[in-house]
């Protein structure tokens, strides 16, 4: 029995799953099916890649003949064996294995982004199950203060201390208080669940935070200071960017390859038979594959349509960063500075004020009414903040995504030269 106990006991803490923020980030990344996908989507270009390391389009043929001949002795058969090749003179196996590697390179910087991507909702998600965690935690105590309050206004009632009005305020409020601790709790077990989803745990496996990283300070004039830098640094590093273009670069290619089939293959071939039962022959032949009336016109349109829809591609990508690193630095100056606000002038006097109303009622200098809504007032700009911080994460965790870089070198280089 002792055994069972402490085996149900083990079980029950492995269900429970403490994670920092790097240790998710790195576990979302490596189960994500989205990276999975596209690590097997860079089997295709390399195996174009592959087929293009010869000047031979296809593959040889080899043929076997047989003729039977009436002649004067009589019945003779003849044989023959060919081998033949069709070989590329104009350089076009050179532009394909170019563009495959090129494409290559896309489908590399593909799964980058891929990483990328799953990266940040793992720490978007991380920070909305710590934002949750904390309102738990402020919700069940402010819930219990109510309670309290509300026994205690009970009990004064009764005693013909409080009146009816008063005391059904603070049972309503008691109320509010432990229906929002609930609500905040069944928000963080659906963060939680999220959270787990997005780190491939099962359904039994609940995921809990530690302590988060601190927000970086931003370098006075942070306005012009941060997206000259962001934009510069997100075009040279953005992997989504680097696909693109490698895509352009690989359509580029392959249009040029298009061109070159126009070229004349060189038909290379060697026979050897023996004729009549008696001539042993052995030859060679060469010609040309001359494209008069196959001219690869259908290949050239769609290369060239290729071409065009890569650069397309590209503008709209580069364009698509410019964007979201606008609107992510934009996000960021203004969750930090209200944050920062909320820390310097809002969230000491709301912990000051929740302290100091549990002092005053248990030494009688303020009243039921007082003491509520202070205390309610106290609370809610707790929870608003809990809600500016979670923002504040969330427009971080953005930008450094939105420059590729994680976000603890996003402080160096907000900060470099300032």
């Amino acid at each position: 029995m002792i055994a069972l106990l402490v085996g149900a006991a083990f079980l029950a803490a492995q269900d429970t799953v403490v994670l920092s923020l790097d240790a998710a980030t790195a576990r979302a990344v490596r189960r994500s099916p989205d990276v999975a996908a596209a690590e097997g989507a860079v089997r295709e270009p390399r195996g174009l890649l592959a087929e293009t390391r010869w000047p031979v389009p296809d593959n040889p043929i080899l043929e076997f003949g047989r003729v039977r001949r009436q002649s004067t002795p009589g019945v003779v058969y003849d044989r023959q064996w060919s081998l033949s090749q069709s070989v590329e003179i104009g350089g076009q196996w050179l532009a394909r294995g170019r563009g495959a590697a090129a494409l290559v390179r896309a489908a590399e910087a593909m799964v980058s982004d891929a990483r990328r991507h799953a990266a940040l909702d793992a720490r978007r998600a991380y920070a909305a199950l710590a934002t949750a965690e904390r309102r738990v935690a402020l919700s069940d105590s402010a819930a219990l203060f109510a309670e309290r309050l509300s026994d205690f206004a009970t009990k004064q009632f009764a005693a013909g201390e409080f009146n009816r009005l008063e005391r059904n305020v603070v049972v309503l409020e008691a109320a509010r208080a432990r229906s929002a601790a609930d609500r905040a709790r069944a928000q963080a077990v659906q963060a939680a669940a999220d959270l787990g989803r997005l780190l491939g745990f099962p359904q039994d496996s609940t995921v809990r935070t530690l302590a988060m990283p601190e927000i970086p300070d931003l370098p006075s004039g942070a306005d012009s200071v941060v997206l000259r830098r962001a934009l510069a640094h997100a075009l040279s590093r953005r992997p989504d960017l680097m696909a693109s273009a490698a895509a352009r670069d690989g359509a580029q290619r392959f249009a040029a390859a298009a061109r070159r089939a126009r070229v004349p293959n060189l038909a290379v071939s060697a026979f050897s038979g023996r004729e009549a039962g008696t001539d042993n022959l052995f030859g060679v032949a060469v010609g040309l594959s001359i494209p008069l009336v196959y001219r690869q016109r259908a290949n050239i349109g769609a290369a060239d349509g290729q071409v065009s829809r890569a650069q397309s591609d590209h503008v709209a990508v580069e364009r698509s960063i410019l964007a979201d690193v606008v609107a992510a630095s934009a996000r960021f100056i203004r969750a930090h500075a209200a944050e920062r606000r909320f820390v310097g002038e809002v969230l000491r006097a709301a912990n000051e004020n929740v302290a100091l109303t549990e002092r005053a009622l248990s030494e009688g200098e303020a009243g039921l009414t007082d003491v509520l809504v202070l205390r309610t007032t106290a609370v809610g700009a707790q929870l608003e903040y809990l809600e500016v911080l979670g923002e504040a994460w969330t427009a971080w965790f953005d930008l450094a995504a939105a420059l590729a870089v994680d976000p603890a070198e996003l402080m160096a280089l907000l900060n470099a030269g300032a």
